[in-house]
């Protein structure tokens, strides 16, 4: 293994990095040439983004939650949900977030189609996310972030 070491620095232990102090590589790559480890990661990352495009057009055919107001302390925000293709669904609660320091914060348990925002929220993005059951399940889908809020 320590003969390896000299190959990792130089970059030409393909498919392969040092990480924590142990070898990863990924598997069934080591054997391949550079292009043609180009093209395996290429047809995973195309793979990738193909589900990544069939999820969001299934999202897409729900429908969509719309926020309204402005982001101003003591402002109401209120979530309208709009769907998609004279579908009938309606969201079962929405939930509001704020983005916080490792992401979004769910702001309470509450359900409600509206919030007003608190001075905690200053300087922050808000968010409102539906969830929908449908026959495959129940899907959340986030509305796009107002913000960040300005004082009044």
């Amino acid at each position: 293994m320590a003969s390896l070491f000299p190959l990792i620095a130089q970059g030409m232990l393909m498919g392969c990095q040092l990480v924590g102090g142990q070898l990863e590589c990924v598997p069934g790559m080591n054997h391949l040439t550079p292009q043609q480890q180009i093209k395996v990661l290429k047809q995973q990352t195309d793979t990738a983004i193909s589900e990544a495009s069939a999820l969001q057009g299934a999202i897409n055919r729900l429908g969509q939650l719309v926020l309204s107001g402005e982001a101003l302390i003591g402002s109401l925000i209120a979530a309208e949900w709009l769907n998609a293709n004279g579908g009938a669904l309606q969201p079962s609660a929405i939930h509001w977030y704020r983005q916080g320091d490792n992401g979004w914060v769910l702001i309470s348990e509450t359900a409600t189609t509206s919030y007003t925002i608190q001075p905690q929220d200053l300087g922050l993005e808000l968010m409102a996310v539906a969830i929908v059951v449908t026959p495959e399940g129940h899907q959340r889908i986030a509305s796009t972030p107002v913000g960040p809020v300005t004082g009044p």
